[in-house]
């Protein structure tokens, strides 16, 4: 999913999605998003991260460099 541009990425992504496009581990995203710091959303077992804000985080990130 690395190759993949910011506009093919679905609307709503998944916690795999979001570690194969960041190349990080899971559980690396799901620590991020059970702290608050990469916003996220429970959708029944199911946790979902808006590419908007997936997109806004990586900029902030990308700031503190």
């Amino acid at each position: 999913m690395k190759e993949t541009t910011y506009g093919i990425l679905p609307e709503m992504l998944t916690v795999i999605q979001v570690s194969e496009y960041l190349n990080v581990s899971r559980n690396t995203v799901y620590a991020w998003c059970n702290s608050g710091e990469l916003p996220s959303f429970k959708n029944g077992n199911t946790r979902r991260i808006r590419k908007d804000c997936l997109l806004n985080w990586i900029k902030e990130q990308e700031k503190l460099l």
